[in-house]
């Protein structure tokens, strides 16, 4: 790969990452929050805010499978 290559593949990590730190700090406060009101989690669920976190958290590993694939595609 060349350099700019590697800095295109960089970039695609480096959003990946704030997305990451999105839903680490969703799930913060989500914890902080049931351990001080039990509705939370039902409305968690029920409100399909659970979901939006799963497809977070899907695409983020989508996206770094795809760089390490486009980085080493013999592995």
């Amino acid at each position: 790969m060349t350099d700019k290559e590697l800095m295109e593949q960089s970039k695609k990590l480096a959003v990946a990452w704030e997305s990451l730190k999105v839903s680490i700090d969703d799930l913060s406060v989500t914890k902080a929050l049931v351990n001080h009101d039990n509705g939370w989690c039902s409305y968690f669920f029920q409100s399909q805010q659970s979901s939006n976190l799963e497809s977070n958290l899907l695409n983020i590993a989508s996206v770094m499978l795809e760089v390490s694939n486009d980085i080493c595609p013999e592995d």
